[in-house]
C-alpha cells in the first residue's frame, strides 16, 4: 500500500497522489488515511477518487480510514471508484 501521508499537509498529499497516478500504472490502488483527521482524509479521498477515475474508467481505490463514519459525511459525493476499509 502507498503511504502519503509523511508528505505534509492534505494539499501536497494530493499533489503526490495526483502525480503518483499520471506516472503509474494503477488501475487498482490502496491509499492508507487512517492516521489523518476525518475532514482531510475526507478531502483526500474524495479529490484522490476524482482524479483516479479520469485516469482509469473502471478502477478501484480502497481508502483506509480510522472511522467508518467518514461514509456519511462524504455519501453524497463519492464516486463509484470508491472502497471505504476501516
Amino acid at each position: 500500500m502507498k503511504k502519503f501521508l509523511d508528505c505534509g499537509n492534505s494539499a501536497q498529499i494530493l499533489d503526490e497522489i495526483k502525480k503518483y497516478i499520471n506516472k503509474y500504472d494503477c488501475p487498482e490502488m490502496n491509499l492508507d488515511l487512517s492516521r489523518m483527521n476525518i475532514l482531510d482524509a475526507a478531502k483526500v479521498m474524495m479529490l484522490s477518487s476524482v482524479y483516479h477515475l479520469n485516469k482509469y474508467p473502471e478502477g478501484k481505490i480502497r481508502c483506509h480510514v480510522k472511522s467508518g463514519d467518514i461514509k456519511g459525511l462524504v455519501a453524497a459525493y463519492m464516486t463509484k471508484n470508491i472502497e471505504v476499509v476501516t
